[in-house]
């Protein structure tokens, strides 16, 4: 064998080398199986038997499973299915506007007792998103209806008054933009699903709203669930482009709306000048939101108080190693006090990354997850365990205790 291996060229042996020593870091150190945290109950019982992908390893593309290139990639590389839409505009009572962008095409013949997925994008994000895109191309190919909702001022949605998306103080927003949908579409149920600061806004809205809000059931990506550890995160150098880019957002917003915001008040040429996203809170969102304080406005932003209050199943999807979202600030610990909400944490995945295969462009983890929770909740209404303001109907009882289940995965 020696002779033989003294034939390859030095080049072909180094990089023969180095293949298979990758390829055992990363099916030792990126190829792992979720952790996955809830509380005992039926939404636990249906979890593990609707949702397999909780059990299965994740296989981050082998290219780029650090989370920066995670992160990165997905803008150039994850699939953008061709998506038209129709534009709902929704007037607000301060003169405000907001929409719902419904998609052009819908699956036929949808019975009405079939959940509709109404998606909540991130800061300034708009229907085009590739995630977006993704999600609304495979949930009609699966038989659901979808639709978008678009923030003040993102998206095109013409900006009628300085006060802006922040997360928190447009709760009423979504509440219109869900009883739009409910006159339109009055027995169907809502399952939504929020990326990012659309998940921030979102679990702030179950909390206030609880069985009133008008949904079924929610998943939600790449949420920070702490303001103050987000931003400690995004401080660090390593980390500074993406406070460039989340940064360039806020600040694209208040360009495109100058005349407005500088008859307001807002100092916009101090605003633009702002390089971190530290800065934009401090000299636009504190002043224009009426807080305090930056530190102020990061304590009422941070969703993780709010657990405690949702009333409907609530399936919370982060990675480890989401610079957006660090670790340590997912509130794992409080499953054990609410379960109807659920964390599922992988290894990689970066921020709304979780790329899966060689090709990033297939179905990521996140959209296999979002797909098989939104036909369990299907089930579950079919079944009448759960009614369509998301109350859990099916009792948890001492037969379920004895059902012999395998242990949660875990990567820790």
């Amino acid at each position: 064998m020696e002779w033989l291996w003294s034939l390859v060229p030095w080049y072909f042996q180094w990089f023969t080398l180095f293949l298979i020593a990758y390829s055992l870091h990363y099916y030792i150190f990126a190829v792992r199986k979720p952790s996955v945290y809830i509380a005992h109950g039926i939404f636990r019982s249906y979890l593990r038997e609707e949702v397999p992908t909780l059990y299965r390893r994740y296989f981050p593309t082998p290219w780029c499973t650090g989370t920066h290139s995670m992160t990165l990639m997905r803008f150039f590389f994850k699939a953008k299915p061709p998506v038209s839409y129709n534009r709902q505009l929704i007037k607000l009572p301060d003169g405000g506007s907001v929409a719902l962008e419904w998609p052009i095409e819908q699956p036929e013949n949808v019975p009405e007792d079939r959940p509709l997925c109404l998606l909540l994008p991130g800061v300034a994000g708009h229907s085009q998103e590739s995630y977006l895109l993704t999600w609304v191309t495979q949930l009609r190919a699966l038989g659901y209806m979808s639709v978008v909702f678009l923030n003040r001022g993102a998206g095109g949605v013409v900006l009628n008054t300085p006060k802006t998306y922040d997360g928190y103080e447009n709760l009423e927003d979504l509440k219109l933009a869900v009883e739009a949908i409910k006159f339109r579409y009055p027995r169907t149920p809502i399952v939504v699903g929020g990326t990012s600061m659309g998940g921030i806004t979102l679990v702030h809205y179950l909390a206030k709203y609880g069985l009133d809000s008008g949904i079924t059931a929610a998943m939600i990506q790449s949420t920070g669930w702490s303001i103050f550890e987000s931003v400690r995160s995004l401080s660090k150098p390593s980390n500074m482009i993406f406070n460039l880019y989340l940064t360039h957002r806020y600040k694209e917003v208040i360009s495109n709306n100058r005349a407005l915001f500088e008859k307001s008040g807002v100092n916009v040429e101090e605003v633009l000048k702002c390089r971190t996203v530290q800065e934009i809170h401090s000299k636009y969102v504190v002043p224009t939101h009426g807080y305090s304080n930056v530190e102020e406005y990061w304590d009422t932003l941070s969703p993780h108080r709010q657990l405690l209050h949702v009333r409907i199943p609530l399936l919370s999807l982060n990675a480890a190693d989401d610079v957006f979202s660090p670790e340590c600030s997912i509130p794992v610990h409080l499953t054990e006090r609410n379960p109807n909400v659920a964390f599922v944490v992988t290894a990689k995945g970066g921020h709304i990354g979780f790329m899966e295969g060689i090709s990033p462009k297939q179905a990521g983890y996140n959209d296999t997850l979002f797909y098989e929770y939104v036909e369990m909740i299907s089930k579950c209404l079919s079944e009448g365990a759960l009614s369509v303001d998301g109350r859990w109907l099916a009792k948890w009882t001492d037969e379920d205790n004895k059902r012999q289940y395998p242990v949660w995965p875990t990567y820790s």
